[in-house]
Order: structure tokens, then C-alpha cells, then sequence
């Protein structure tokens, strides 16, 4: 897992490759992402990955990979020429370009199947029961055959090959704690984490961080007022070992899962090694998270691969997360808080802020609302790029702080973070930090109290739906995301202007609306004006509004 993250300080003598100080020349840093050349001809993104990262012993008959076979005029990672039929006029479109045979090995384990080509998501029953569940994952194969169809019909001969590759982590069964990654969705499932056993149920993360050492050590009735949220992440060290296991035991009897954060010696495997040893088996271990901001530090690039490979090595019954907050410095070999921020100019260090100089913290930000939808549609771009769509999700670190240089967002402002950035790819939400303000209806603890449970009840069982559709919207300013379950709509919706803002149905995907009243539920709405003239076929929002919404034809 990939986490947009931010910034709260500055210890290396630059950050995300430049440097910050009044008495530091500017230094292009480098680094910098390169997009893939794009083609004029067709080309075929062949990808196979399992359905879940891992399988369990008692998951062996339900197995299944999952297999795109898109169409794409970019040379993205493993992309390969492909012949299309003569007739064919458009790569949207998989009618008349025929299927391809894909067959899947794994150790003794072969299936095969035909797929449709241009098409995404498609799921391979494979039966991995005659493999022996192991910690050390298994290379899988997949190829896929095609024939381009003639214009009679009939298949010609000259068949292309295309191959890729993946693995299968396929574990012995536990009583122990586990989080498997749905690669259909990128949605986390998880077992109580009160440790008395059930079955594996969907999780989208939202919470805080939390500093142990200020916070947590001094008062475990914190773990209380963030329960609704399911988890929590305490920021290190764990010094206290005695507080320490006083935390992970009320968090247990509270049903809350937890982060177990690396950040302070990730680099040290010995250590790594002894804390996972201690804190694999604990009942409500959501993943394990190894450095934080190492792009902004300029950590060693291969020390948290290390460190992520380790862990895999000793447990891999969770999933191992890191944050990254560089806009674009070293992204290929390992978010933003724009609230407030003057982006152009520090105020801690008293520099200019350019793309090549200096720490405003929030790298290469404007300072609005916008930053976030695109710093997390940028990590997923880039993900797809690098061929890791499947295998590794993204999730958001919204600002929930305020300090010099920044200010503390509104709780409006925060659930419009949340919400943009679930509308572009994110399957988690962490904000950076508890607590943030005083706790009332207009700021991040009041709002979080009740939004939390509706994001639960209402949106999480679209985002987790691998069936369900998804498409995002930009309309004048404002975002949308809108998943389609096969019966009803969810409509994410948050207007990033400063001016009101009329938002028809039909621009967002939804111009079968024709009575608003009848057809729409609004389940959560801030700043939006109901009255408005139009809201029969769309939505007026003030500026800042944000809106939950139910679709139903």
C-alpha cells in the first residue's frame, strides 16, 4: 500500500531532493517520473494477479486470478504490440476484436480460460488445493493466445503469444490475525479484531494518527473518543513497552484494529525483525507500516524494499504499507496538506517555494483543495504505469492539523479531502493528526464522529463491490465520483470553487435523473442548496459543498 502522505518538519539537509535553506543555492533535484512514449498502434496490457493477497489453506477451492486485456496506445509496463482485425475502428470497444485463450500456471496447477480482449477485471476460478500452503510465495505464469478474427469470421492461423507474470502467497491457516488486499478493489478484508474468530468481512480504513508518547501514554481514554472509526494508528516510538500492551489490550476489547509503525528504525532488520516476531500473532494487527516520507528524507531508496521484503519473509498474513510525500522525486523505486499553506513561500525557513527549492510543506503545492484530488489520481496513474494497479493500493493522509505556515482545516474542509480522494482511487483514509481542535460539529472531531459511520454504512459497500462500476467527473470545479452497483448510484460529490456551482445530472453521468425529489437520496449534505432552480436535474452547491448521494432509477 501506497500512502499520499505530508510533512511535518524538516531533518535531512534537503527535501525531495532540494534544498530549503536561506543559505542553500538552488539545485535542480531530479528524480523526476518519466510517462511512458505513446504509440500509434495498438498495444495489449496483459496482466494476472490472485483475487486476494493472501489465500489461506481454507480458501484453496474459491480461488481465482484476476486478468485485464486492455487496449492502450502508451507504452505502459509489459505493454506489447498487438495485430487488430482490419474492420476493428475503435480500442473502447472489445465488439468484433474476438477473446484470447489465458492459461495460468502455478507449481503443479494449470487452468485456462478465454477472456474477452478489452476487458478488465475478469475472474479465473483456479483450484489451488493440491499446492502446499507455504510463506514463501509461488511465480505464476499466465499466457494469453490470440487470433485476430477475419472479416469471414474464421481464425487465421499466425496466433500471437503474450506473457506475463505474478505470485501467489498462499499460507498455511491461523487462528492469528490477517488482512487479506482484494486486488479486484484494492479493499482491505479482515477478520473481529477482538480475536474471537468470524468471518473475513470488507474494511475501508478511516482514522488518525495518534502520538504514543504525548497522547496515548498519558491517556488511554483517547483509544475511546476513536472508536467509532474502527482504528487507529499511534505514531512511534512504543518506548513504554507496559502502556504499550495496555493500548494493543484496549484496542483488542474495543473491536479497533492498529497500525504498527516502523517509521523510527525500519532501516535497522534486526530490529524490524524482533518487532515482528513480537506483534505478528496480536489479534487486531491491521499491516505493518515502514517508513514514513522516506522520498522527502532521502532515505537510502533500497532500504524499505529491504524492509518490505523482510517482513513478507517472517509473516506475510498482513499487508505492509509506506508514505510517501514527494510530488515528484523518486517515485519509481519506493500527501498533501494544502489547507492553508503558503505555497510559494516558507514561513518556517523563510525561502522562496519552487518546483527546484525549498520546504513549504506540502511538495509542489498550489495550497487549495485541488492538490489532494490530484497528488492521489497522480500515485494511481503512476501505479498503473509501473504495473502495480493490482498490487498495490492507495490511500489518502488528509490534514487534520494546524501549525505555523498552515492552517487547521474546517471539519468540511477535511470530509472534502476524504471525499475527493476516495472519488480518484483511494481505499483508505489516515489523517495526520489527533487530536486536531475542539471538539465540536463545525471542526474535524465533531464532523468525523458522524461522517464516519455514514462513509461505513453507505459508500464503503460500493468502493468494495468488485462488480460495481466506477467513473470520476470534473464539472466546471467541482469533483465526482459515481459507482453503479447494477441497482443503485453513489454519488460523491465535492465543488472545489470558491463561487457556487450548478452541477447537472447529465455532465456527471446521471442524466436518466429527472426528478430529483423522487429518484435521489441525499444521505449526507453540506452547503448545498436544495431550492435552487434546476435541482430537479441537478445539484447546486456553495462553495466548499460536499454531498452523499443515493441514485435509484
Amino acid at each position: 500500500m501506497v500512502a499520499a502522505g505530508l510533512v511535518r518538519g524538516s531533518l535531512a539537509q534537503t527535501w525531495c531532493g532540494k534544498n530549503y535553506m536561506s543559505n542553500q543555492s538552488v539545485v535542480p533535484p531530479g528524480g523526476q517520473f518519466v510517462l511512458p512514449t505513446q504509440s500509434a498502434e495498438p498495444l495489449l496490457s496483459f496482466r494476472c494477479a490472485p483475487v486476494f493477497r493472501p489465500y489461506l489453506e481454507e480458501d484453496a477451492k474459491s480461488a481465482a486470478f484476476v486478468v485485464d486485456t486492455l487496449i492502450v496506445y502508451d507504452w505502459i509496463t509489459g505493454a506489447e504490440s498487438i495485430s487488430l482485425p482490419s474492420n476493428s475502428s475503435s480500442s473502447s470497444s472489445s465488439t468484433g476484436l474476438g477473446s484470447l485463450s489465458v492459461t495460468i500456471n502455478v507449481g503443479s496447477v494449470h487452468t485456462t480460460a478465454n477472456v474477452s480482449l478489452n476487458a478488465t477485471g475478469i475472474q479465473i476460478p483456479v483450484d489451488i488445493s493440491k499446492l502446499v500452503a507455504q510463506k514463501t510465495a509461488y511465480n505464476v505464469s499466465c499466457s494469453a493466445t490470440y487470433s485476430a478474427p477475419s472479416s469471414s469470421g474464421s481464425q487465421p492461423a499466425n496466433a500471437q503469444i503474450f506473457n506475463t507474470s505474478s505470485s501467489l502467497l498462499y499460507l498455511p491457516d491461523t487462528n492469528a490475525s490477517v488482512t487479506k488486499t482484494d486486488l479486484r478493489t484494492g479493499a482491505l478484508w479482515v477478520r473481529p479484531a477482538s480475536g474471537k474468530g468470524g468471518a473475513f468481512a470488507p474494511f475501508i480504513p478511516q482514522g488518525f494518527y495518534i502520538n504514543f508518547d504525548q497522547y496515548l501514554a498519558t491517556n488511554l481514554t483517547m483509544i475511546d473518543q476513536l472508536k467509532a472509526d474502527g482504528f487507529l494508528h499511534p505514531i512511534p516510538p512504543y518506548d513504554n513497552l507496559t502502556i504499550w500492551q495496555q493500548v494493543i489490550n484496549k484496542t483488542v476489547s474495543a473491536g479497533m484494529y492498529i497500525v504498527y509503525d516502523m517509521r523510527s528504525n525500519y532501516q535497522n532488520l534486526t530490529t524490524v525483525a524482533q518487532q515482528v516476531n513480537t506483534y505478528a500473532s496480536i489479534p487486531n494487527l491491521l499491516n505493518w507500516e515502514t517508513a514514513h516520507e522516506p522520498d522527502g528524507n532521502s532515505d537510502p531508496q533500497n532500504a524499505a524494499q529491504a524492509t518490505y521484503d523482510l517482513i513478507y519473509q517472517m509473516d506475510g498474513y498482513h499487508p505492509v504499507s509506506i508514505v510517501l510525500n514527494c510530488q515528484d522525486y523518486n517515485f519509481s523505486p519506493y500527501d498533501a496538506y494544502p489547507i492553508g499553506i503558503n505555497a510559494t513561500w516558507s514561513p518556517v525557513w523563510n525561502t522562496e517555494c519552487t518546483p527546484d527549492f525549498g520546504h513549504c510543506g506540502c511538495d509542489n503545492c498550489q495550497g487549495q483543495m485541488w492538490d489532494v484530488k490530484a497528488r492521489v489520481q497522480t500515485f494511481k496513474d503512476r501505479l498503473n504505469i509501473l504495473g502495480f494497479d493490482r498490487t498495490k493500493s492507495v490511500w489518502t493522509t488528509p490534514q487534520a492539523f494546524g501549525n505555523t505556515g498552515t492552517t487547521t482545516p474546517t471539519g468540511m474542509q477535511w470530509a472534502a479531502m476524504g471525499f475527493t480522494s476516495f472519488s480518484h482511487g483511494a481505499m483508505g483514509s489516515k489523517s495526520y493528526q489527533y487530536p486536531t481542535t475542539t471538539n465540536n460539529e463545525t471542526t474535524i472531531e465533531g464532523t468525523a464522529a458522524g461522517l464516519t459511520v455514514l462513509i461505513q454504512n453507505y459508500v464503503q459497500p460500493f468502493m468494495v463491490d468488485p462488480n460495481a462500476t466506477f467513473t470520476a467527473y470534473d464539472y466546471q470545479g467541482a469533483d465526482a465520483g459515481v459507482w453503479y452497483n447494477g441497482t443503485s448510484y453513489l454519488l460523491l460529490a465535492t465543488n472545489l470553487n470558491s463561487t457556487q456551482l450548478y452541477v447537472p445530472y447529465q455532465d456527471i453521468g446521471l442524466g436518466w435523473i429527472t426528478n430529483a425529489t423522487k429518484q435521489v437520496q441525499r444521505v449526507f449534505s453540506v452547503f448545498e442548496v436544495p431550492t435552487a432552480s434546476g435541482n430537479l436535474t441537478g445539484i447546486t452547491f456553495q462553495p466548499g459543498g460536499i454531498g452523499i448521494h443515493i441514485a435509484t432509477p
